[in-house]
């Protein structure tokens, strides 16, 4: 597994301040990387990272107990697109990298409304979604609902020649900032950049190319 950062990950983990302490991790990374990255930064952090997915979780809980960082960081199987169980005003900080792209539009809303209710008054919203300028997303060969504005497009291993599709909501800086305009956030930058990206949850098989990402941070 890789465990080095990128462009994105880096930039999500350097707006964390020392009053930063109740962190809230959408989807969590890779082994629980950040969320490792952000423990070890500091003693006092707690932080709650979620994901759908049972193997991912038991993936990174291994790798958090080697660093001996369970007491700070729970993992946990959480849909952000449901209603969650924490008060209001419970999180100094959301990090929500490569994740939200998954919503369809209308869960996308439920989700952003349920970060923006956990979220304290001047904590920091950070997110990074795949763009419209992704290779995938002008692949001729794709699907796009418009009701969803999800994008279905099918891979081909080389290797195995097993094919799998995946589906994900591709994003312009306009449409996110949209998003999350609409859920009560106030957005302070939207940009975007080319960034190498896994294929793979282990971190094991880099994309032939480079993505497009859209990076978002807003504060409430």
């Amino acid at each position: 597994m890789n465990i080095q950062g990128s462009q994105s990950e880096d930039s999500g983990i350097a707006l964390l301040t020392n009053n930063d302490r109740e962190i809230y991790s959408v989807g969590i990374s890779t082994g629980g990387v950040a969320e490792i990255r952000m423990a070890e930064a500091s003693p006092k952090r707690h932080i709650i990272a979620t994901t759908v997915d049972e193997e991912g979780v038991d993936f990174a809980q291994k790798f958090i107990c080697e660093k001996h960082l369970e007491s700070q960081i729970e993992a946990k199987i959480e849909d952000v697109a449901e209603p969650l169980p924490y008060n209001n005003n419970n999180f100094d900080y959301i990090y929500a990298r490569l994740v939200l792209h998954y919503l369809p539009k209308a869960k996308l809303d439920k989700a952003l409304a349920e970060l923006h209710r956990v979220l304290k008054p001047g904590g920091k919203l950070f997110v990074v979604v795949r763009s419209v300028n992704c290779p995938d997303a002008k692949d001729p060969k794709a699907k796009y609902d418009p009701e969803t504005s999800l994008t279905a497009c099918e891979h081909t291993d080389e290797q195995t020649g097993e094919t799998h599709t995946s589906i994900r909501y591709f994003h312009s800086e306009e449409s996110i900032r949209e998003h999350v305009t609409k859920a009560g956030f106030i957005v302070e930058y939207v940009k975007s950049y080319n960034e190498r990206l896994f294929t793979d949850f282990m971190r094991t098989k880099l994309a032939p190319h480079d993505d497009n990402v859209v990076e978002l941070v807003a504060t409430k």
